[in-house]
């Protein structure tokens, strides 16, 4: 009777949750259920079974599964099952030990496990985890052996995991132990062709066996020499090309490789546009080692690793020219969109960086632009020059709003909403704007277009890009084409495959039939503070938003150009399922009434504009620069504030750690947070903190009243 050759893997099962113990050995077990055709993948043998093999093969794998139901059972388990010579294949760890008084968490009996056993997987379990995804495989390396499942599960996915991760620890452990005797095997093989060598000197009739193996040995070479991981090629000593593989064909346009025999390698060089010629570089060194140059073929640029050697003969004559080369455009690419998004996140940071101190300047300039218009008579000099500068401040305003869209950091509301109503209103705002010699044409080919997003960021979306169309074409005139379409798989421009499928994107398409843009700096479209209009004609903000609106919203954006015929910009977004909006906060009615307010803020210019606000309107005001003074100056008179006014980053304490230590001594204090970007801001975070309203900076005394009158107004 054949071996029994039946797969059999422990299972180290830790919960605290007796029920779910059980549910592990009743899975593993006792359950039956079809194979699944994942087992098959972890077959390394690669010839073909025969029957009996196949009959043997069949047998389904044996668990065997091992409880504890707290972290120091789960140590004592593994250090038994090490003792005995039988280690664990997997362990099914809850994470949640810790929270039930254990000395050891989950994450930390991972750990620990690990540190004893380096090739047993582990999946971790949980119904709900604080602990991010990136700590986990920080602690319990590598992270290709960790697995993650949410609670609940259904039986036939950990039945799967566990036969999948198996298979794997199984298909491992066989590797290590071939890879173990590998050196053997080299050392055995090795002393046997110099045993073969001493009797091939002794003995010339043994020429025989030497010819075998010198047989054996050409085939290997041919087999790796026609594999297409590189472009294989021999030539002679004038490079007329003696062999090659079907890669080097295709790289340079040959239907097959016998195509290319005759043909010049230093020709099809010089043709492809490799630069420096080949037989110099070959002249100055005899070799070319991993030497990058790149190749054209029609409209497409290939970037190769080339490597070249000759083979000389007795005499030191070149015979023979041998060399590879190794494909790397798709590294290349992928190298220059990751240089680009560091790029892009260095420019974030530092616009970010810029717009908070920005918006304190604009702060200081709104707010007594808006005193000083107050008090001035009307129709006078006075008056409309201080509305110039507010409506300079405002402008500046709006750019800050556009720099920190593109740093991610600027406020947003995302909603579930259709994109064709809002495309239509867009369009007749913006029809006014667009020259009379450029026309608007409009397709809706979706009735799925729901999104979750943000409608004054897709109106900048759709403002900037049609702007620029319009732009593009004020002197020639054309068409601005504004396309929203389903996103199919073979259409010819797709969001990247890590994004998902395609099917799950809208497209939003703005084309026009202009001049197009520049080759050389068609690249650079997206850079922040970059255009190609003249000086007072843009900012070059607005493409560099769109990108950050698109990405923040998990999208894509993708220029499509055509030099002298015009350009395309598509943006995909991802569908959304939900379509119910919750209603907007409407603002109060402004209320003045007396009260005693407590301003606080690190910039005192930002105080000072504050109190003489606050005051025109009859209010009371006491400012402080510190928090810590503020929060002193609130305990020793509690009572005799009816709000608080306070800036979000400030030294020593932020607004929001401010706030908590004041609502511990008075919890119904109303309090407004002031802030010029957070991320960490949001309505959810304010409500949760016991914070009544924020204010984006810089404050306008129109806001600044509305807010107050939600606070105060019910009094």
């Amino acid at each position: 009777m054949p071996a029994d050759r039946t797969q059999r893997f422990r299972v180290l099962a830790v919960d605290h949750d007796e029920s779910m113990l059980t549910l592990y050995r009743d899975i593993l077990c006792f359950e039956s259920e079809e194979p699944s055709a994942l087992e098959a993948l972890f077959d390394d043998d690669a010839r073909l079974p025969s029957r009996e093999e196949i009959a043997e093969d069949a047998a389904r794998p044996v668990f065997e599964v091992v409880q504890a139901p707290d972290a120091a059972g789960g140590l004592k388990a593994m250090d038994r099952a090490l003792a005995e010579g039988a280690p664990f294949a997997i362990a099914l760890i809850d994470i949640q030990l810790s929270d039930l008084g254990e000395a050891l968490g989950g994450i930390d009996l991972a750990e620990a496990l690990r540190g004893r056993d380096p090739y047993m997987e582990i999946v971790l379990l949980s119904a709900r985890h604080k602990v991010p995804l990136k700590e986990f495989n920080k602690r319990v390396q590598p992270p290709e052996k960790l697995l993650f499942v949410q609670k609940p599960f259904r039986s036939p996915e950990l039945k799967q995991i566990a036969l999948s991760l198996g298979s794997k620890w199984d298909a491992e452990n066989r590797l290590r132990d071939l890879n173990e005797t590998l050196a053997s095997k080299v050392e055995a093989r090795t002393s046997e062709l110099n045993a073969a060598n001493r009797r091939l000197r002794l003995d010339i009739a043994k020429r025989a066996a030497v010819l075998r193996e010198l047989k054996a040995s050409e085939q290997r070479y041919r087999l790796l020499f026609e594999k297409n991981i590189t472009g294989n090629f021999a030539a002679d000593a004038e490079g007329a090309i003696l062999d090659c593989n079907a890669a080097f064909a295709e790289m340079f346009s040959f239907a097959l490789p016998e195509d290319a025999l005759g043909a010049n390698i230093f020709d099809l060089w010089d043709r492809a546009g490799g630069g420096e010629s080949l037989r110099d570089l070959l002249a100055a060194g005899g070799r070319v080692s991993n030497q990058e140059v790149v190749f054209t073929r029609g409209p497409l640029k290939r970037h190769l690793m080339v490597s070249c050697d000759t083979v000389t003969d007795d005499e030191g004559g070149q015979e023979e020219l041998r060399g590879y080369l190794f494909d790397i455009s798709e590294p290349k690419r992928l190298e220059d969109q990751l240089r680009q998004a560091q790029k892009m996140e260095a420019l974030g940071t530092l616009a970010g960086g810029i717009a908070h101190d920005f918006n304190n300047i604009l702060g200081v300039i709104l707010g007594y632009a808006e005193i000083i218009e107050s008090g001035a008579e009307p129709d006078s000099g006075l008056e409309r020059r201080i509305g110039e500068i507010s409506r300079a401040g405002r402008r500046a305003r709006d750019l800050v709003t556009q720099i920190l869209n593109f740093s991610r950091q600027g406020p947003q509301e995302r909603h579930a909403m259709t994109l064709t109503p809002l495309i239509k209103e867009a369009l007749k705002l913006l029809r006014s704007s667009v020259p009379s010699n450029v026309g608007i044409v409009t397709r809706f080919e979706t009735d799925r277009d729901q999104v979750m997003a943000d409608a004054t960021q897709m109106h900048q979306i759709l403002l900037n890009l049609c702007g620029n169309a319009a732009h593009a074409m004020q002197e020639t005139g054309g068409t601005m084409t504004i396309t929203l379409a389903d996103v199919h798989q073979d259409d010819p421009v797709l969001p990247p495959e890590d994004l998902g499928k395609a099917e799950r994107f809208v497209r939003l398409t703005v084309a026009d039939n202009g001049p197009g843009i520049d080759p050389d700096v068609a690249g650079r479209v997206f850079d922040p503070f970059f255009t190609t209009k003249k000086q007072g004609e843009g900012t070059g903000m607005g493409l560099a938003m769109v990108h950050g609106i698109v990405k923040r919203h998990d999208g894509y954006l993708e220029l499509e150009n055509r030099p002298g015929q015009g350009a395309t910009f598509h943006v995909f977004l991802p569908r959304s399922s939900e379509v119910a909006r919750r209603e907007a906060d409407i603002p109060s009615d402004l209320v003045f009434r007396e009260g005693r307010i407590l301003f606080v803020d690190d910039e005192k210019p930002l105080t000072d504009i504050g109190r003489e606000m606050l005051e025109s309107c009859g209010f009371e005001v006491v400012t402080r620069t510190s928090s810590i003074e503020a929060l002193e100056a609130f305990k020793f008179r509690a009572r005799d504030f009816d709000l608080i006014i306070t800036d979000q980053s400030m030294p020593n304490m932020t607004g929001m750690e401010f706030a908590r230590e004041v609502l511990k001594i008075r919890p119904d204090i109303p309090i407004i947070l002031c802030t010029g970007f957070s991320d960490a801001v949001s309505y959810e975070r304010l409500r949760d903190v016991g914070i009544g309203d924020f204010i984006m900076k810089p404050i306008l005394k129109h806001d600044l009243m509305a807010s107050i009158s939600r606070l105060l107004g019910g009094e």
